[in-house]
């Protein structure tokens, strides 16, 4: 099963993706979020962003604290 997931690099969303698009696009309601999900670029949420910028202010450049 490993050898076959190693030669088809492409994820599980992406195929779904693939196979929706081939069949004329989003028909229904979950066939739509999948396409949604797929174009939509990730942004990290706001809680994210939070701890991103309090992990920048507590350690310097040389990965010590100041």
């Amino acid at each position: 099963m490993k050898k076959k997931q190693s030669k088809n690099k492409k994820g599980i969303l992406e195929t779904m993706y693939d196979a929706i698009m081939e069949k004329g696009g989003p028909v229904g309601p979950i066939s739509q979020s999948l396409v949604d999900l797929w174009e939509k670029p990730i942004e990290p949420s706001h809680e994210d962003k939070k701890i991103i910028i309090s992990y920048l202010k507590k350690g310097g450049s040389d990965g010590k604290n100041n």
